[in-house]
């Protein structure tokens, strides 16, 4: 059989210019939805509503992935309301190399412009490891749950996180340029806040009692100890360079608070208290026992470069 080159010639060419598929369509936004069954996240996920994974599941996050909330403000109370709401349980575990983002879907982000994951009365264990988020009202809520947090970034938020009453655990974490990097209302605990970079917020820390508080957290007898000892440790942390406060006691917040072997960026008590607002400056309020003090920066505070297996104990 003879072959015509100029036939085979236009074959190859054709074959060569022509596109291998035609490029998928971008997935649609995700609305309000319950998730009901165990599910996967990876690649991008864009959310425009209130996602809810329901008590029978688990909502799994791939390393890498990143989740997008469009400002959507139903309210009109300045803060958008797209969220995740975990009443079952998440596990977003990224890695060190592909970070877990969540963050706004606006063109020009900005804080506010979604409302939270939000870790609500869960009965499960919940993990985060490596993962950053930005643009949020509270970038992390734990309320009355379980969830352990490492290696974790928040910035340009309202708030980097929030808890109430939970059994938490945050480690080698940076909580930088949020208007309030740690925001908490009780403690029933307990609570681990331990070698984080707390810095370059308005205020780092902000303890304001909830009003549901119903425990009176001294101990029996009335020995005076902080309420927050055996419940709540905030130690070996880098806690500094927040613009108004390092540490701030809110209104009617009368229990002293222990918050020792935190580096403030000074070695001199006298000048830390300037960056804390408690009973020294109100004495309505609590004290701040911050001695024992740390003798310098804590070198291992902070997210760390490779990836651990921190996350899973608790």
């Amino acid at each position: 059989m003879t072959s015509h080159p100029l036939l085979l010639i236009t074959a190859v060419l054709f074959w060569l210019l022509s596109p291998a598929s035609s490029p998928a369509a971008p997935e649609p936004p995700l609305g309000d939805l319950v998730l009901t069954q165990d599910t996967v996240w990876s690649g991008l996920i864009t959310i425009d509503g209130v996602v809810v994974v329901g008590r029978a599941a688990t909502l799994t996050i791939e390393p890498g992935t990143t989740i997008r909330f469009k400002r959507r403000d139903r309210n009109h109370d300045g803060i958008g309301d797209s969220e995740i709401r975990v009443l079952g349980g998440i596990q977003a575990l990224g890695r060190a190399d592909q970070p877990i983002v969540f963050q706004s879907a606006e063109t020009n982000p900005a804080p506010k412009d979604w409302s939270y994951l939000l870790i609500f009365t869960s009965g499960k264990k919940n993990s985060l490891a490596y993962c950053r988020f930005h643009d949020a009202f509270s970038g992390l809520q734990v309320h009355f749950s379980t969830a352990a947090i490492s290696d974790c970034l928040f910035s340009n938020n309202h708030e980097g996180l929030r808890f109430g009453r939970a059994k938490l655990t945050m480690h080698h974490s940076q909580i930088s340029q949020n208007h309030i990097g740690v925001r908490f209302t009780r403690m029933e605990g307990p609570v681990e806040i331990l070698r984080n970079e707390i810095n370059s917020n308005q205020v780092g820390i902000f303890l304001v009692p909830s009003g549901q508080n119903i425990v009176d957290f001294f101990e029996p007898g009335r020995t005076g100890r902080p309420w927050n000892e055996g419940h709540l440790e905030i130690s070996a942390n880098n806690i500094r360079m927040n613009a108004e406060y390092n540490l701030k006691l809110g209104a009617k917040q009368r229990w002293d608070l222990k918050i020792t072997n935190n580096w403030w960026g000074a070695t001199a008590a006298s000048g830390i208290r300037q960056s804390i607002f408690d009973h020294q400056r109100d004495p309505e309020l609590g004290q701040a026992i911050i001695e024992p003090l740390a003798s310098g920066s804590i070198p291992d505070a902070g997210i760390r470069q490779k990836a651990t297996n921190d996350h899973d104990r608790q």
